[in-house]
């Protein structure tokens, strides 16, 4: 189905009157974004705000034992420790330390071995405490699982900016997308933007297909849905939370 300003409203509602599956619903539908804020996605000073962090909170607060909402969060704590990582000085300069990234790996680390206390073959889990424990660059990707990854890169020359959204399911492909591209769009007045935007499609682990999407944009700065077909995933889709390459489900940067 597809999503909407209406759909994540609903699940706000919902969610701030008390019910856990919204809370966590909308938790994880955010987690695809680094702000929530059309304003901020569209301010050139780029910093992620995390906002599906407060309502992932919330929903495991009302039921601990909802190991969906553990291994979403504690993957947004390590995208989080690596997003502050990439430049220790702009990290300083936000209140973030090696106090801060210590609390953060200390609180995924509890919250995996709270899942794997009650499932101890749980793979995101496994591969979650894997990626807190070692060098992110050195994380491989999973092997068996199916899913999209939607990937911009910007800049060139010394600097270069990449973002990327992974998840399994093509409507949140499209709805990511339209956030991924606001401060682009609203920078550059008419397509192509120069940007590199692709969506890799990998089946079993491994990349199936790739569609350019910067052939695909329209004269109003959206996307033609109809003619960048996106393709069905088959296999074993990645379960939200799991790491990938060295990100996760859901959204993340780098930049150099």
């Amino acid at each position: 189905m597809p999503i909407t300003d209406e759909t994540i409203t609903s699940l706000r509602a919902a969610a701030t009157a008390g019910a856990p599956n919204a809370a966590r619903e909308l938790g994880r539908l955010l987690s695809m974004l680094r702000t929530d804020s059309l304003e901020d996605a569209r301010n050139s000073d780029f910093l992620a705000t995390w906002p599906e962090e407060p309502w992932l909170r919330t929903a495991l607060h009302a039921r601990p034992d909802d190991h969906l909402a553990a291994l979403l969060l504690a993957g947004r704590l390590v995208q989080q420790i690596a997003f502050w990582q990439i430049d220790t000085d702009h990290a300083a300069e936000h209140g973030e330390n090696d106090q801060t990234l210590a609390r953060r790996r200390a609180e995924a680390q509890a919250l995996y071995t709270r899942v794997l206390q009650a499932d101890p073959t749980n793979p995101t889990a496994l591969a979650g405490t894997a990626a807190l424990n070692t060098r992110a660059d050195t994380t491989t990707a999973p092997e068996r699982f199916s899913y999209y990854e939607l990937n911009l890169e910007t800049g060139s020359g010394s600097f270069t900016h990449s973002e990327r959204v992974i998840t399994t399911d093509p409507d949140e492909v499209r709805w990511a997308c339209s956030w991924l591209m606001a401060p682009v769009v609203a920078e550059v007045e008419e397509p192509p933007y120069g940007v590199d935007l692709h969506l890799f499609t990998y089946m079993n682990g491994s990349c199936d297909t790739t569609i350019d999407l910067g052939q695909h944009f329209t004269t109003d700065g959206t996307l033609n849905w109809t003619t960048a077909k996106i393709p069905p995933l088959t296999g074993e889709l990645l379960p939200a939370g799991h790491p990938v390459d060295a990100g996760h489900y859901g959204y993340s940067c780098d930049w150099g």
